[in-house]
């Protein structure tokens, strides 16, 4: 069953939209948390819409927060919400009129995973995929990728959650079938974002979008 994601937005100071950011939060949240970096990234990105939409399950150990899927069923769940993502960024290209290559795709841990996976399988390059604290689910279905979309992986050597050594595995699972990787490991960082993640974040857009 595809269901209808809904989340905070925040629109920029151009009256333009060029280019749109999506946020894809954690295991557990929910899209008020992404959403707090876009008012940071607006500063330089002033054309870029960003959105954070919700995630579509209750989380299983927080019904308050939410899930992409469920983290004992990553295998088999991680195709589950890919409909309704689909469906989500679909209206908000037609009501913007955004083409893809102008799109980037902002995941942090399942997030993340989400956006890599999602990200890869469409049939058009997106501007971009940035993935923050996350890992490659399911790299031997290598063979669904259908574009080339440019990845940036960013990771705090010290995280606790999602180990340092993910992000060394999907560079280079992804560097194998020939997708261009950007990649930044942050000393005396856990499982978060802090102010240089961020940085490379809008750098990484802005080169893209120009």
């Amino acid at each position: 069953m595809t269901i209808e994601l809904i989340g905070p937005t925040f629109k920029p100071q151009d009256k333009i939209i060029e280019s749109m950011c999506v946020f894809f939060h954690g295991w557990g949240s929910n899209g008020d948390d992404l959403i707090s970096l876009a008012p940071i990234m607006a500063n330089v990105l002033s054309s870029t819409l960003f959105v954070s939409p919700n995630a579509p399950e209750p989380c299983t150990a927080n019904p308050s927060g939410r899930q992409w899927f469920d983290i004992m069923e990553r295998e088999e769940g991680i195709d589950k919400p890919i409909g309704s993502i689909r469906n989500y960024i679909s209206n908000l290209k037609k009501a913007y009129s955004i083409k893809n290559n102008k799109i980037f795709l902002f995941g942090f841990s399942q997030g993340a995973m989400i956006a890599l996976h999602y990200g890869l399988r469409e049939t058009e390059n997106f501007g971009g995929i940035l993935a923050f604290s996350g890992s490659l689910i399911s790299p031997q279905r290598s063979s669904e990728v259908k574009n080339k979309t440019d990845v940036l992986l960013v990771h705090g050597e010290l995280d606790e959650v999602v180990p340092f050594q993910e992000m060394q595995k999907a560079s280079l699972e992804l560097s194998n079938i020939n997708i261009n990787v950007e990649q930044h490991s942050i000393t005396n960082l856990g499982h978060g974002i802090d102010n240089f993640g961020i940085s490379k974040a809008i750098e990484f857009i802005k080169k893209k979008i120009n």
